[in-house]
């Protein structure tokens, strides 16, 4: 897990710097794998819908394409899920979506943090983050603005970046990153035939059904080998069998 600034090292200081991997090529293959196993898995997603809904798709992914927000997508393809699947395939689906909110926070990190290095870090890529950054600016505009002029030490002080609001991404922490993507990618384009309908109706209605539904139960433990999807599964039964009770 990256750390913050001032828990790697001591009276570390941040510099932006948006050039930082120029001179890091093992880091910048990582961060642009990371950025297109997201893409894939979005992809993947986008996907789904057609799997949840079947024939009845069309008018679903005309609303789905007018929700820009990440979130509201999520929702409206959640909404779908929960009508259109069996309970146990609804389980599948939801923690499928929940490995996919929990592997999404490095890439939003890389991609809408402030980019940086330490000094005394050149191996590591830094992130500041943005709100914290902003309050800081407020809090320099309000103290140019005070009566009589602004202080000196807090003008300095406010000039640094809080070493709290930074992380220390090493390759470690992108390795994980990337691992855990390729994971909740490879569920996320398997679950688009796992679910698909038709697939399942086959599975149920026909003799030769009874392979495909050995083939989605191989698919399933292919899912439960990866340990974020098991712990989001579990989970989820857990609390669908403590709600029974």
């Amino acid at each position: 897990m990256p750390q913050p600034l001032n828990r790697v090292i001591r009276n570390g200081e941040f510099r932006p710097n948006e050039s930082v991997l120029n001179d890091n090529p093992e880091l910048a293959k990582l961060v642009a794998s990371i950025f297109g196993l997201w893409a894939s898995m979005q992809h993947s997603l986008s996907l789904l819908l057609t799997s949840v809904v079947g024939a009845d798709a069309e008018p679903a992914i005309a609303m789905f394409a007018t929700l820009t927000a990440q979130r509201a997508q999520l929702f409206a393809l959640e909404a779908a899920a929960k009508a259109a699947l069996s309970p146990n395939d609804f389980d599948v689906f939801s923690a499928a979506i929940s490995m996919t909110g929990r592997v999404q926070t490095p890439r939003n990190h890389l991609a809408h943090w402030i980019w940086g290095s330490c000094e005394q870090l050149p191996d590591a890529l830094l992130l500041a983050e943005p709100k914290a950054q902003k309050d800081r600016e407020r809090e320099l505009n309000l103290a140019f603005e005070r009566a009589g002029g602004p202080d000196v030490k807090e003008i300095i002080n406010l000039e640094r970046y809080n070493p709290g609001t930074v992380l220390v991404y090493r390759r470690g922490d992108l390795e994980r990153a990337k691992r855990d993507l390729e994971d909740a990618e490879r569920i996320t384009a398997l679950l688009t035939v796992y679910l698909d309908r038709q697939i399942c109706r086959w599975a149920s209605d026909t003799f030769e059904g009874q392979r495909v539904a050995a083939l989605r139960e191989v698919v399933f433990q292919d899912f439960y080998d990866k340990p974020l999807f098991r712990q989001a599964f579990d989970r989820i039964r857990a609390d669908r069998q403590n709600a029974a009770a």
